[in-house]
């Protein structure tokens, strides 16, 4: 695995106070051209989305995948024990992952949706800057980058009064299965 120098040095900070300066298509393009064929399938394939196959991933977005997968784990839990269902056919296969019971529990008391989502994202970033220390050139820095990238992206495109419509429709359609007695959580 390569190193990067001007790749990673020529990108632009990012942070949650401000949206990004590049996107997330300008930022493959660029690592497209400068990296190895096999870094940057490396890269490509690092998602925060669920991936297709967990097995096409390798090293740090692995390591994230399974950090929050073990996070969305401990939220369906939370979230099924409110309304007395059993979480089981809600949770992946995987390992606890240390303090991902906790973020959950503490974002499962945010009243506010958006609050509690805000809150999730920061203990994402958190948990891949601590993921980037001793990477500043290499494969795991870019990785980790283009994961913050995404989450930020995300982060950019909420809108409360759209976020508060759905809220409402995905909560009434859930109180709707669950007086049904259907397994809809």
């Amino acid at each position: 695995m390569g190193q990067y120098y001007f790749t990673a040095a020529s990108l632009p900070i990012l942070s949650l106070e401000s949206i990004p300066s590049i996107t997330l298509e300008s930022f493959l393009s660029t690592c497209e051209l400068h990296l190895s064929k096999r870094d940057f399938k490396i890269l490509f394939n690092s998602s925060i989305k669920i991936p297709e196959n967990e097995n096409s991933l390798s090293g740090v977005a692995k390591v994230c995948w399974d950090w929050e997968k073990s996070l969305r784990n401990e939220l369906a839990k939370l979230r099924a024990a409110k309304i007395n269902k059993s979480a089981e056919e809600y949770v992946r296969t995987g390992d606890m992952v240390f303090d991902t019971q906790r973020i959950a529990s503490e974002a499962f008391k945010i009243e506010s949706p958006l609050e509690a989502e805000t809150y999730l994202n920061v203990a994402r970033l958190s948990f891949l800057e601590s993921l980037s220390v001793g990477h500043y050139f290499d494969i795991t820095f870019l990785v980790i980058y283009y994961l913050k990238l995404q989450i930020l992206d995300r982060i950019s495109n909420f809108d409360t009064d759209k976020g508060f419509k759905k809220y409402k429709e995905i909560y009434k359609n859930i109180l709707t299965a669950y007086e049904a007695g259907g397994s809809e959580i």
